[in-house]
């Protein structure tokens, strides 16, 4: 999604979410565009920080080309855990930047009052996305240590490394119908009652609490290439 930081930052020196003298909207309305000013408020702060982002990201791409050679010795039946390891260990590369910025996101809307039910959720909801990529990226401070180990356990099954379980594990928590609970209704919310902003915040929503595909996997990666169909 394309960061349009000067329209955002006009939005939000305007005060989105501040009613009017003499035309106060309805709660619903106020609980939206505070809703949505708070998360226009984070995507700005994003967007600032996706250089430093990509920076982390691309140290960890080249501290895992350590063990390229040991991955290319994995069966294929193996490929499908280590590229998930392999994306979670780049992933978090990213997340070590933006975990501040999406806790202060979290805590905005903690400290919001909201009426509206669909929004409560849509929070909620967000405070079990962060806690749960908390738990996801912080899986291992290494990767080619629990590869090479796993490659001298010739690829066994009963030697998958604890962070390959743990993945496994996090990856059903993650598809929990609980964990998304309202948020595609929140966004309807914020475009219909979230004002100039609202659309926008809307899309923010639905992203979620994540590191997105696009940013992790990219193109002339060996090791994306290795272990998947991609190039």
């Amino acid at each position: 999604m394309p960061r349009r930081r000067v329209v955002l930052l006009a939005l939000l020196c305007a005060g989105l979410g501040a009613a009017s003298p003499g035309a106060a909207a309805p709660g619903s309305q106020l609980d939206a565009r505070a809703f949505t000013k708070a998360t226009l408020a984070f995507d700005l702060a994003r967007g600032r920080a996706v250089g430093r982002a990509e920076r982390r990201g691309d140290a960890r791409r080249r501290n895992a080309i350590a063990c390229l050679n040991t991955l290319r010795g994995a069966p294929a039946a193996r490929h499908r855990e280590l590229f998930s390891l392999y994306f979670t260990w780049v992933s978090a590369g990213y997340f070590a930047e933006d975990e501040p910025i999406f806790a202060r996101w979290v805590g905005a809307l903690k400290r919001v009052s909201i009426s509206d039910a669909e929004l409560r959720r849509a929070r909620a909801s967000l405070g079990r996305q962060l806690e749960l990529a908390r738990r996801t990226y912080g899986q291992g401070r290494r990767f080619c240590s629990p590869v090479e180990a796993w490659a001298q356990a010739n690829w066994a099954t009963r030697a998958r490394p604890t962070p390959v379980r743990r993945l496994r594990e996090l990856s059903a928590g993650a598809d929990s119908p609980r964990l998304a609970s309202g948020v595609r209704a929140a966004a309807r919310v914020l475009r219909s009652r979230g004002g100039e902003g609202g659309a926008l915040a809307a899309s923010v929503l639905r992203e979620g609490i994540d590191e997105p595909d696009e940013s992790v996997i990219k193109s002339g990666d060996p090791i994306v290439a290795l272990l998947t169909d991609l190039d």
